[in-house]
């Protein structure tokens, strides 16, 4: 049966169970969560649904906590999190709460943000908490990056606060959240001194960090700390991508500093990362505005000759 999941065909595994109670053999806890998993992978949620709160006492299984996420998950990402919200409170009722953990909360909490549905998403957060399950760096990251885009970041730093009290470790995720925040706000000076922070704590900030940190300076016209910021980056092994070259270039490009960006552009080549239509439309259009036609129209042909299709800017 997990074969047929994992074959992407688990419209096949309830005939695989069927074979299995025809021979006499009985079911055990694993076969009906692998069952529950074939139905939630062939969309088929509703009889998922159906399978684990009626079902599965017939099969001699009780569920517990993977019979119920997997459930729980599928509904979230059918788009129906209240759904899934009204499954969490029948269980309760029923005195399932044991099988609840915290990862049955952030799965519904997640949904409820994919859906725009903010306020419920926190109101469950804080209903998990009042019933003693402690969240962990997920779910805090979930509730963080939502308040971060909703633009409530003294809500966020209070989550913050309360995340490390309960002594959970805030992640690479955790501070990316908070630093985007800031650096769309103007506010790149603090989202550096998250960045600085995280090394402090024993984190080591990954790709992410470093582009939202750039484009902070960039987008603010920091060139200098920008600069210093790529070169850290490439000391500490960290492999510069075309979104990191892109920044840098169209830094400089919107300074009017052509030299400085074809520079860059001639050092991405040298690392061999292949420039997109976004590099050359930033060099071109900005070639163009100098009056530099000539470089413009080769950065074209090269553009042509490396097949990367020009869109209507350039």
């Amino acid at each position: 049966m997990d074969c047929c999941c994992r074959a992407r065909r688990p419209d096949l595994g309830p005939a695989f169970l069927g074979r299995l109670l025809r021979t006499g053999l009985k079911t055990n806890q694993i076969v009906a969560n692998t069952l529950l998993k074939c139905l939630c992978y062939a969309k088929r949620t509703d009889e998922a649904v159906n399978v684990l709160l009626h079902k599965m006492s017939e099969l001699g299984c009780v569920p517990d906590a993977i019979s119920y996420n997997t459930v729980l998950k599928s509904l979230c990402e059918d788009s129906r999190s209240q759904e899934a919200l009204d499954l969490l409170w029948t269980v309760a009722k029923e005195g399932g709460v044991g099988s609840l953990d915290v990862v049955s909360h952030s799965t519904v909490i997640h949904g409820f943000f994919k859906e725009g549905e903010t306020g419920k998403a926190c109101n469950l957060f804080h209903e998990m908490t009042h019933q003693g399950i402690v969240p962990n760096v997920m779910t805090y990251n979930l509730i963080i990056a939502a308040l971060c885009k909703a633009r409530a970041m003294d809500k966020a730093e209070l989550i913050l606060r309360q995340m490390v009290d309960n002594g959970v470790r805030p992640d690479t995720v955790t501070c990316s959240s908070l630093m985007s925040s800031l650096c769309k706000h103007g506010r790149s000076k603090e989202a550096a001194e998250i960045f600085d922070s995280m090394t402090a704590k024993g984190l080591k900030p990954d790709i992410v960090a470093y582009s939202i940190l750039l484009h902070g300076y960039a987008t603010e016209g920091c060139l200098a700390d920008m600069i210093d910021l790529f070169n850290s980056m490439k000391n500490n092994g960290i492999e510069a991508t075309c979104q990191v070259f892109n920044i840098l270039i169209g830094a400089y490009a919107k300074c009017g500093m052509m030299d400085e960006a074809m520079l860059i552009f001639t050092e991405m080549r040298r690392q061999g990362v292949s420039p997109d239509v976004f590099t050359y439309t930033t060099v071109i259009v900005s070639l163009c505005r100098t009056s530099r036609l000539a470089d413009a129209i080769d950065k074209f042909d090269e553009m042509i000759a490396i097949g990367v299709q020009p869109n209507r800017p350039v």
